[in-house]
């Protein structure tokens, strides 16, 4: 137990430290890009630095598994040039049993991850996302979906349009169950529509069985006129409406199983979203496997030196890892293999090679 204790200090002090070092590094170098981008969308430091706040905690979500092997990989490089590792091992204790201490620390890293520091990376990525929309004066996303009714705003020569349609094809050319409100450049309703359907051509939607009301002044609807189709005018494409979706690193994973409910619910291909969801909850597994890899190539740096070497393999190690993280997720995304694969392969991959790695060097 005061063997375990020690070991777990020792990680856990080495873990702040890399992460420290990087957070620094990365808070300035985010913010000498926030600096230009404010400089080319006329703002001010101010806005800088509200962007590298809000920008930080995706990016050290995307590199604290990187933390968690460093921080490993200095530990036991540490312990064997104190020759710790030599006394531990003179005592009976295995390599593999004094790399559990520090595997079961960093899966109970990984679940807090998931619970708590994932919605606040979610939070602060949608508030940078529209920072930086505000900023560059860009469209923000045309497309919402809500519990029944899929939304979609497009703006025309005078006003906007409003559209709200029951569900939408996969492809998200055709939205069924339409009903379109039309307002002018005051923001005032000016027309009605209501339509079976409403399918995207090229620059236009084309409605079919429409029911059309022209609104007064006074707010008041006139007679509905009924019409066989009707064409519209829109600069939207198909892709902008697929593309429109909340990114699935913009929902918070408490959140992320009843969005992928509505997305499927209107029609939708909510794929992406589920290897996400699964990826996040194999992140407990994906930092077990990087503090082994860390440890694989650092037990027996002081019997053997190269260490340099050494932590040169471990660094491109999991760089390998991170690769095949997202090959298989992209293959995952577009339907190529299980989403369960995608999401589980890499750090289940990573583990057993490591530890095979671990069992071919030590006699433990």
């Amino acid at each position: 137990m005061t063997l375990s204790r020690y070991l777990l200090r020792v990680f856990l002090g080495r873990v702040l430290i890399v992460a420290a070092i990087l957070t620094g590094i990365v808070a300035l170098i985010m913010f000498i890009e926030s600096l230009r981008r404010a400089g080319r969308s006329d703002q001010g430091l101010d806005f800088a630095m509200q962007l590298t706040l809000f920008e930080i905690p995706a990016t050290l979500a995307l590199v604290f598994p990187l933390i968690l092997m460093l921080g490993a990989l200095t530990t036991f490089q540490s312990l064997a040039r104190g020759s710790e590792l030599v006394i531990i091992r003179a005592a009976g204790v295995s390599a593999l049993r004094v790399l559990v201490v520090p595997m079961i620390a960093a899966g109970a890293i990984g679940v807090l991850f998931i619970l708590f520091f994932n919605p606040i990376v979610a939070i602060t990525k949608e508030a940078a996302t529209n920072m930086r929309a505000e900023a560059s004066r860009a469209a923000s996303n045309v497309l919402s979906v809500s519990e029944n009714t899929v939304w979609l705003r497009q703006g025309e020569a005078v006003g906007q349009t409003v559209i709200q349609a029951d569900r939408v094809s996969a492809d998200g050319r055709i939205l069924f169950g339409v009903r379109m409100h039309r307002f002018d450049a005051d923001n005032l309703l000016t027309q009605r529509l209501e339509a079976s359907s409403a399918t995207l051509e090229g620059a236009r939607w084309l409605l079919r069985n429409v029911q059309r009301w022209q609104v007064a002044a006074d707010g008041s609807l006139g007679k509905a006129e009924a019409l066989v189709q009707l064409t519209l005018p829109t600069d939207l494409l198909t892709e902008q409406i697929l593309d429109s979706f909340s990114p699935p690193e913009t929902v918070s994973i408490w959140a992320l199983p009843g969005f992928i409910e509505r997305l499927e619910r209107a029609g939708f291909s909510a794929i992406r979203h589920r290897v996400y969801l699964q990826s996040q909850l194999a992140v407990p597994a994906l930092f077990a496997a990087m503090v082994l890899i860390g440890a694989g190539f650092s037990l027996r740096h002081a019997r053997f030196g190269q260490s340099g070497v050494m932590i040169l393999f471990s660094i491109f190690a999991g760089f390998l890892l991170y690769f095949f993280k997202d090959l298989a997720e992209s293959l995952g995304n577009t339907g190529e293999i299980p989403i369960w694969l995608a999401a589980w392969s890499p750090p289940a991959v990573a583990i057993l090679l490591a530890l095979g790695l671990l069992l071919h060097l030590e006699d433990g």
